[in-house]
């Protein structure tokens, strides 16, 4: 490497000389036929690679809009806040109370999961994504969770924007004391890059919910819960011949437990 380094700097500073010494013959003409140029190269040869750092999973090509949605993070209520309540006298006092819990959870893999303590119907949380929720005007947003209950029946759910303006709704109900999925379809009014989503909790008692979700009804080839269309179309028209993923690891990713494990079956 270094004498091939050495030779193409001696190369450069001879140039200029050679170049001037040629002024006094014939002109040197380069024919170049590109039709018969260059060599077919194989497909694989150009790909593209997906890196998971600055929300290219969760919020990115995954268009999961809630952020700890299954309250698995290191601190489980990141992303998480209550809905505060204001008066003349100043901040409300809170109608109920969050917790994270871990007994009988919905996946053992998962054993985290929510308890809301309700004291007065309209207790409300809120989840602001992945730096801010993005939608879009009349577009359709699926929300759904699992949720058991010792007391509420429903939690209604909105869409904000900045200013606390409603941009669509919908409501989960008929809950029981076994853990269970609900969902229902949101169709927003405005676009809107840094909407919330807010949850409030008819009824008092405690009701568990694990995998909080709200995501795109138009996904990549309409599949539910799929990838997020426009960035998909961006990547499937690059053609590219292979995937790679992940793209690389930090330090802290160097330790088996912080890094991607394929799955034995």
């Amino acid at each position: 490497m270094r004498r091939s380094t050495r030779f193409a700097v001696f190369f450069v500073a001879l140039l200029p000389v050679c170049l001037s010494n040629q002024g006094q013959q014939d002109a040197v003409v380069i024919s170049v036929d590109a039709a018969h140029a260059g060599a077919a190269l194989s497909p694989s040869m150009f790909g593209i690679f997906f890196e998971d750092i600055n929300f290219g999973a969760d919020g990115g090509l995954y268009p999961e809009l809630v952020k700890n949605r299954s309250f698995e993070f290191q601190e489980p209520l990141t992303g998480w806040h209550e809905v505060l309540g204001f008066s003349s006298k100043g901040i409300d006092r809170p109608k109920g109370e969050l917790d994270i819990r871990t007994e009988d959870p919905l996946n053992p893999l998962n054993p985290h999961y929510l308890r809301v303590r309700v004291y007065e119907p309209g207790y409300g949380f809120r989840n602001s994504g992945f730096r801010g929720i993005g939608v879009e005007s009349g577009a359709q947003y699926r929300f759904s969770a699992f949720a058991r209950s010792g007391g509420p029946q429903s939690i209604r759910a909105t869409i904000t924007d900045g200013n606390g303006r409603e941009l669509g709704s919908g409501k989960l109900e008929g809950f029981d004391d076994q853990w269970k999925r609900y969902e229902t379809v949101i169709q927003t009014n405005a676009t809107e890059q840094h909407a919330q989503l807010n949850l409030f909790v008819d009824g008092v008692g405690q009701l568990d919910l694990d995998m909080v979700s709200l995501f795109p009804v138009d996904t990549w080839k309409r599949r539910q819960n799929g990838l997020r269309k426009d960035l998909v179309q961006l990547l499937s028209d690059l053609h590219p011949g292979f995937l790679r993923f992940p793209g690389g690891h930090g330090r802290r990713h160097c330790a088996k437990a912080n890094r991607y494990q394929s799955m034995e079956r």
